[in-house]
């Protein structure tokens, strides 16, 4: 089952961000994030009301022994924030060839701080693990020529050739330690779905503070955009419940490290459905995660 919902959260968060892309060309991504963050808290809320989730009351009660669980997942909740800003930030003043791989092996930490928990892998997984994470790293990596982007190869005159990769390495911690708190010490307590609705609270309530503080524009969109948006945004959620479901089977390395992958499949989704060419590295790089997926589901 571990192996099952890290591909649906790596699928489901590929089909996310591959409509975000489309819908904050329109709105503009501060308010596709904000507008996301806002539909998966309601959908989330709606689900939990419905089918009465007993780990519900007990979030953020601390009470008893949900305190600590509690405690963890407002963590799990500011390492998200932290991370997404950090990660924006890099990606803003870095450039992608070099602070992409550096954001993407956060799995890698996460792996670390798993097997010194306790957490212990059978032989096919620890074999397949480093194979899918190199294969992630040659597949995630952009190509580009100096020719072809000429902006990529000058200078930078403030932050140099480096420029992001402190940011990129902040926002690859904070998602590491996040993936490991919420599998270690949230879900065990809180189930699969609770802990995403407190990471949706915390990260809406503070989005929506600062948006209230800067708004120069209506938040509300109108026309069509709202059909994407509300797609980008379920998907987006169900990745993450699903991440969480996989990580409350115990299996914490195999399920981070699967997930993970959601930046390799918008790469063959761009491919497939935009035609967008794929260099001879990159098809390699996918080819080592099909083997490692399948050591890993051995």
């Amino acid at each position: 089952m571990a192996v099952i919902f890290g591909l649906l959260g790596a699928f489901s968060w590929a089909g996310a961000d591959f409509l975000a892309r489309h819908v904050s060309r329109i709105i503009g991504p501060v308010r596709t994030f904000i507008l996301a963050q806002c539909v998966g808290l309601s959908a989330l809320t709606v689900y939990l009301a419905i089918i009465h989730d007993p780990n519900w009351p007990l979030a953020l009660s601390f009470r008893g022994s949900a305190r600590r669980a509690d405690e963890w997942a407002l963590v799990a909740t500011l390492l998200n924030i932290v991370g997404s800003v950090c990660l924006y930030r890099a990606f803003a003043i870095g450039k992608m060839a070099l602070v992409t791989p550096i954001a993407a092996s956060y799995p890698g930490l996460t792996v670390v701080l798993a097997l010194a928990s306790g957490e212990r892998l059978k032989t096919s997984s620890a074999v397949g693990i480093p194979i899918i994470l190199a294969g992630m790293m040659l597949a995630v990596i952009p190509v580009a020529s100096a020719a072809a982007h000429p902006e990529e190869s000058a200078p930078r005159s403030v932050h140099g050739d480096h420029g992001g990769v402190g940011w990129a390495l902040v926002a690859a911690s904070c998602f590491g330690v996040g993936f490991w708190a919420l599998g270690f010490h949230v879900t065990p307590a809180l189930g699969g779905v609770v802990p995403i609705w407190i990471i949706r609270l915390g990260g809406a309530t503070l989005i929506l503070a600062l948006a209230a503080r800067r708004r120069s524009q209506p938040l509300l969109p109108s026309g069509k955009v709202w059909r994407p948006l509300a797609a980008s945004a379920l998907l987006d959620t169900c990745g993450f419940v699903a991440t969480t479901l996989g990580l409350a089977t115990g299996h914490v390395s195999v399920v981070t490290v699967l997930t993970s992958l959601f930046g390799v499949m918008i790469i063959l989704l761009s491919w497939f459905l935009l035609k967008e060419r794929l260099h001879l590295r990159q098809w390699c790089g996918v080819a080592l995660i099909f083997a490692g997926v399948a050591l890993v589901s051995a």
